[in-house]
């Protein structure tokens, strides 16, 4: 279930798509919109107190909704709809027309999976740069894992001592990609995220709609907070794992997926990190998007379900700081880089 769940917000995007109405909208209609989110979220949104308690955030929205006297253009509802969702610090949660949504496209990376992951030697260091863990589906990880194996071969055959992975502008994708790059560097059993799932009528109807079936899930009451706890796991198996030294690079388009791996290395000691922190997301987050269009704009909301927590626990603050912390190079040169790391 563990694993099948996780899934679902790759498979499932919420229900048919739907097209956000022309023209203005009626300062009720607006306000009944604006409390079907409110219910939403406090109903649905696996942690929506995470940052502020229940009583500031409904006196924040309560703000927002006070402020919807005129009519106005279903794109200048949908931002002030938008900054009901800031205080979730969750930064897959958004408000987006119907349109948008109907033309959302597989990121650009995922149609050159081969080159997202190249290799580079300077000396007796090797330099993997990590643009993108981006999928257009599951037959593309064994694209990953053929390149990745190949690496690390020619690593092994180049004789590196040390070995920098850069995923400074890596914008995520398949957290099975990071997995795969772990098993290379990282032979030993390692602890995985926790997570906490919500129970909500919400999602559990989505799920029976999808055909899917989670009977803990079910008999949960509304509200209730299933807690799934960190997990150690073992890699996979490789041939002639690197055993020299490994910094990992971040940076601020470090994002989703790649901020899980930077984050499982950093907690489980596998290696440093070096660079900046990440511009957005953040390494407790949340995921398992869900949406619903809204009754009277027709704006479609997300939002996620489950909260995945770092192995390391939460921190006072919810940042992925580097070990090393340095500027790195506006162009991105992989030699200045590698000249400021400190073997």
């Amino acid at each position: 279930m563990y694993k099948t769940l996780a899934c679902l917000g790759l498979l499932f995007f919420g229900g048919s798509p739907s097209v956000a109405q022309d023209g203005p909208v009626s300062p009720s209609a607006m306000r009944e919109d604006f409390q079907f989110i409110r219910r939403q979220l406090f109903q649905a949104h696996a942690n929506p107190f995470s940052r502020l308690s229940r009583e500031r955030y409904e006196a924040y929205l309560d703000s927002l909704e006070a402020g919807l006297t005129a009519p106005l253009p279903v794109a200048d509802f949908r931002e002030k709809a938008t900054l009901a969702l800031l205080p979730l610090g969750d930064e897959h949660a958004a408000v987006s027309s119907g349109k948008a949504a109907a033309g959302h496209k597989a990121p650009a990376w995922a149609d050159s999976v081969a080159t997202n992951i190249s290799y580079r030697r300077q000396g007796n260091t090797g330099y993997i740069f990590a643009r993108s863990f981006a999928t257009r589906g599951n037959a593309d990880l064994a694209v990953y894992q053929r390149c990745i194996d190949s690496i690390f071969a020619m690593v092994w055959r180049d004789g590196i001592m040390r070995l920098a992975i850069d995923v400074s502008s890596n914008d995520g994708g398949a957290s099975a990609v990071g997995n795969m790059l772990i098993s290379h560097f990282h032979p030993k059993p390692y602890r995985t995220y926790s997570m906490n799932w919500k129970r909500s009528d919400e999602y559990l109807a989505r799920l029976t709609s999808w055909g899917f079936t989670d009977e803990t899930y079910r008999k949960a009451a509304p509200g209730e907070i299933l807690r799934y706890p960190s997990r150690t796991v073992t890699p996979e198996k490789t041939s002639g794992p690197f055993k020299g030294k490994v910094i990992v690079i971040i940076g601020p388009g470090t994002f989703s997926s790649a901020i899980i791996f930077a984050t499982l290395v950093q907690d489980n000691k596998m290696a440093l990190l070096a660079g900046e922190s990440p511009a957005n997301g953040h390494p407790t987050h949340f995921g398992e998007m869900y949406s619903v269009v809204l009754p009277n704009t027709r704006l479609e909301l997300r939002f996620g379900v489950k909260e995945w927590i770092r192995p390391a626990g939460r921190g006072t603050v919810n940042k992925l700081v580097p070990d090393i912390a340095f500027k790195l190079p506006a162009d991105g040169d992989y030699a200045t880089i590698l000249k400021r790391l400190p073997w």
